[in-house]
């Protein structure tokens, strides 16, 4: 007997044991990096960075809806209330609105009387101005004149609420000096109707008593470069007589200020437009916001919309974002409010998750290698001992010291001592089929014998009208009772053949019947010695 020398294959088993955990460990590792960027930690990070846009977008929706809220509230209250302060100053000099006209004396009278009222709704309001325009003006034989209108316009220099940071932009100066408001740079002691878009209409008499509060479209402050929206809302006396309007400014300084929100998002931008049908956004025209104290990228051009996921959008132009939206309704418009950051922040975002996932595979990798080497020797060294020993001590009736290898040999042994069993247990069932089959054929032999010989001795007796029905009747078989009448012929009993052919008993009877009528005879038995005699015949001939 050749025995097998463990030592010399103990550097192979080593080598293939740690070949197959380190296959296995390395594959593990490759599908759990595999899920972690692809489905895992990828989607995560694009899942947070969309939920942080989409917070802080819904963070200014809210911040935002409720400012206009409130200035159209505000906004509300200083009509109601600045209409009040003319018709009472109309009813004290028993005049009409249309009186102001070239009358200095008039206007600087009723700017005076709502000068206090204007400068405190200022204060109070979240606004870069607010102004009373009345449906008057100082000199009605000017070129224009239909377009110059007399009233107050205040502007706030800070976000302070302090006089200290009010400024006269419309209406007179003196009033303005006693009261310690200083006249802007660009003072002008009227308007003119066209000093934001949407105010014109509201000076049209055909139509100014449908007019209800709107949101102007942003516009350039005459003689400066400032650009702002107004928030208006048209002036009525209480015998419905047409005051003109007031409102407040929001310039984009004020609006960029006063939105500012602190964030983790670096050059996080917020902008807020109209909304255009095919989604572009004209940066010429738009307010926005940035980082409170932080940098803020104010985008340019026109940005054009492709959709990444449900949450999540790029802006196309001359600098890509990636953006959250929202929209609002805001005096029946619609705004679009969008959050953005240059897309270059978005893949350093997802850059360093995926670093840190390489990182984290690397050295998965590694500890997984250097632990596998490790385990490798510990386990092979053992076993090449256990085994060896085994080798030297197994006709000495001797166990291993490894409980593992003396489970499998008695598992071994068991397996032989049941596989003899079962082979003996084979053996006999064979040889008693044998028997069995030896039994069946010799019984079939003698019924054929028997009703070959009954034939035989009968062959006077037969009919021999009947047994040409018979022979004819066999032509008209149908294949399944020619298969019936073969079976029945080899010595089948009723019940083997119902097994042979997989149908039940009541069916067979069925097939009986039809096979006897159509043979002419009156039973099996007949059947059958008729069979043989037809047999014998063709025989003879033969």
């Amino acid at each position: 007997m050749k025995f097998i020398d463990f030592k010399k294959k103990k550097t192979s088993m080593h080598r293939k044991l740690l070949l197959y955990m380190l296959t296995l460990v390395l594959v593990v590792v490759m599908f759990i990096a595999f899920g972690l960027f692809f489905v895992g930690q990828f989607s995560t990070t694009t899942e947070k960075y969309s939920n942080n846009l989409t917070f802080q977008n819904e963070f200014y929706t809210r911040q935002i809806e409720k400012y206009f809220d409130d200035l159209s509230m505000m906004n509300e209250m200083l009509s109601n209330d600045a209409s009040a302060i003319i018709d009472k100053y109309l009813k004290e000099k028993g005049i009409y609105i249309s009186a102001l006209n070239d009358s200095q004396l008039y206007t600087e009278g009723v700017q005076k009387a709502l000068f206090p009222k204007l400068k405190e709704e200022l204060l109070k309001a979240d606004a870069s101005g607010a102004f009373i325009m009345l449906n008057a003006t100082v000199n009605t034989g000017k070129a224009d004149s239909d377009k110059s209108k007399t009233g107050l316009y205040f502007q706030r220099s800070t976000l302070d609420r302090t006089d200290e940071t009010l400024l006269l932009f419309r209406g007179s100066a003196e009033l303005g000096r006693k009261n310690n408001v200083m006249p802007h740079r660009k003072w002008r002691l009227e308007f003119r109707t066209d000093f934001a878009p949407q105010t014109e209409p509201f000076f049209d008499e055909t139509i100014v008593k449908e007019k209800k509060s709107v949101l102007t479209d942003i516009f350039t402050l005459n003689g400066t470069s400032e650009e702002a929206m107004a928030f208006i809302t048209p002036l009525f006396g209480a015998d419905g007589s047409y005051y003109g309007i007031c409102g407040f400014e929001i310039s984009k300084n004020y609006f960029k200020d006063f939105f500012a929100q602190p964030t983790r998002l670096e050059q996080l931008t917020c902008t807020f437009s109209k909304t255009a049908e095919d989604g572009k956004i004209d940066c010429d025209n738009i307010f926005w916001a940035g980082v409170l104290g932080d940098y803020s990228l104010k985008p340019g051009g026109t940005l054009v919309p492709k959709e990444m996921n449900d949450s999540l959008t790029e802006f196309l132009g001359e600098k890509t974002f990636v953006a959250a939206k929202n929209e609002i309704t805001i005096c029946n418009t619609s705004y679009t409010l969008v959050v953005m950051q240059p897309k270059s922040e978005f893949d350093k975002t997802v850059a360093v998750s995926v670093t840190r996932i390489v990182l984290v595979c690397f050295l998965l990798v590694f500890s997984a290698v250097v632990i596998c080497v490790i385990f490798s020797q510990k386990f092979v060294s053992p076993v090449i001992k256990s085994l060896e020993k085994i080798r030297m001590q197994e006709h000495a009736g001797t166990k291993s010291d490894i409980i593992e290898i003396d489970d499998l040999l008695v598992y071994l042994t068991e397996q032989n001592r049941l596989r003899d069993l079962e082979t003996e247990n084979l053996k006999r069932q064979n040889e008693e089929l044998a028997i069995v089959t030896e039994n069946q054929t010799n019984e079939i032999d003698k019924r054929q014998t028997e009703i070959e010989r009954l034939t035989y001795s009968r062959k006077n007796e037969i009919d021999p009208d009947n047994y040409e029905a018979f022979k004819i009747g066999l032509k008209e078989l149908t294949k399944t009772e020619k298969t019936v009448f073969n079976l029945y012929l080899q010595g089948k009993t009723a019940k083997e053949i119902a097994y042979i052919l997989n149908i039940r008993e009541s069916t067979l009877k069925f097939h009986n019947h039809n096979i006897l009528e159509k043979l002419g005879v009156s039973s099996r038995k007949q059947m059958l010695r008729y069979a043989t005699l037809l047999k014998q015949e063709t025989q003879s001939n033969d």
